[in-house]
């Protein structure tokens, strides 16, 4: 048992020299150049910059790159053949969800809703079928929309000190035009009538 012992203990103490080396890189790195005085603080850019270059940046942004700036709900209003329009689900939970405990109540639908959301400027494939399934629900309740327009509403978070001087946690809503959806076209009737003929089955 000794000999193995002894053998393994040169592996050990490498593999610990390597573990700390890591640490002390990492941490390094981080320190401000101020703290470590004028060569020592170079000589730490100096290496991150290499490192940069092999895609190994190690910095606080790590934890949180891009973290959300603001809160956002879709609005849908419904437009009929006759002319009327309504406003549906979505918009009356956009009304009135400014809240932060819905952040802790999502439901599997909330997160379709989240991601059909994302970068209004651009095609969306969740955004596409979640509002032709909004089409077949408005059809289930017993009249098919014409078209449903949605619009995007944001609100910025305020900046923690501003908060603190007593503004209010969110900017004021920023509405715009997202996309139109159409109902009544072949793949929606398609959809509407196979949702039919399910129920009635």
């Amino acid at each position: 048992m000794t000999p193995r012992l002894s053998q393994r203990a040169p592996v050990r103490v490498l593999r610990a020299l390597v573990v700390l080396a890591l640490g002390v890189v990492v941490v390094g790195l981080n320190v401000p150049s101020r703290y470590l005085g004028e060569r020592l603080g170079q000589a730490s850019s100096e290496l991150g910059g290499q490192l940069r270059s092999l895609s190994f940046v190690q910095s606080w942004k790590m934890y949180a790159p891009n973290p959300q700036r603001a809160q956002t709900y879709m609005n849908l209003t419904a437009h009929y053949e006759d002319g009327s329009s309504v406003s549906l689900w979505e918009t009356e939970q956009e009304r009135g969800g400014w809240r932060t405990h819905f952040a802790w109540n999502k439901t599997r639908e909330d997160i379709w809703r989240h991601y059909a959301n994302f970068h209004p400027q651009r095609a969306n494939e969740h955004r596409k079928w979640y509002l032709r399934g909004v089409c077949v629900r408005e059809a289930r309740a017993g009249r098919t929309p014409d078209k449903i327009i949605m619009e995007q509403v944001t609100r910025r978070f305020t900046p923690p000190h501003r908060v603190a001087e007593g503004a209010p946690a969110l900017g004021r809503p920023q509405t715009r035009l997202v996309t139109v959806s159409y109902c009544k076209v072949k793949q929606v009737r398609e959809m509407i009538e196979a949702d039919q003929a399910r129920r009635a089955g």
